[in-house]
């Protein structure tokens, strides 16, 4: 049989109850100092705490290989400042505009909340995302010194980077979104 094969299509889902497990998962996956699930459901419960999945569609028409979980994105909006709390995309996933969907929706979403900036804390080493965030209008404006604890038990500094929202006009990544 003959099975045809469509374009990656990624979409964009808002975190529920259900998907705790499926993020603390993605959340693992990236990064070595993981967040539980508890601190997952309690950092959403926070008053303007959200979290938004990114799932990707690579299968044939048939829907077989269905909907991925491949990356994830939490922020939250106190007042009119938005923080982008953690954001990752699974690692066989790197590399494919699935990061800038998630940063460009937080974005949008922070927006819309009320926001008129964002900030964020990127690892001093982290060069890909910080070229991500510097694409999306992002500076940096601060640095903390020792701020992530590596599993070696070495410390590495982080860049604290601001984008201002309102005017900004946001990238827009390739890869076909559908919401």
């Amino acid at each position: 049989m003959l099975a045809l094969k469509r374009q990656p299509t990624i979409s964009i889902k808002t975190v529920g109850p259900f998907d705790l497990g499926r993020l603390a998962r993605l959340h693992q996956s990236c990064f070595d100092d993981a967040w539980s699930r508890a601190d997952l459901a309690h950092l959403l419960a926070l008053p303007g705490g959200f979290g938004i999945l990114a799932r990707l569609f690579e299968g044939s028409l048939s829907g077989i290989d269905g909907m991925r979980g491949v990356g994830f994105a939490l922020c939250r909006v106190i007042r009119d400042e938005g923080e982008l709390l953690s954001i990752g995309v699974g690692p066989s996933y790197r590399r494919r505009q699935i990061g800038a969907v998630l940063l460009r929706d937080c974005m949008e979403r922070c927006q819309r909340i009320g926001a008129t900036s964002v900030f964020l804390e990127v690892a001093a080493d982290n060069h890909s995302a910080q070229s991500l965030y510097r694409a999306f209008g992002f500076v940096e404006v601060g640095r903390r010194e020792g701020y992530y604890q590596r599993p070696d038990g070495s410390r590495m500094s982080a860049y604290t980077m601001r984008s201002d929202l309102d005017g900004t006009t946001l990238p827009e990544p390739t890869l076909q979104t559908c919401r």
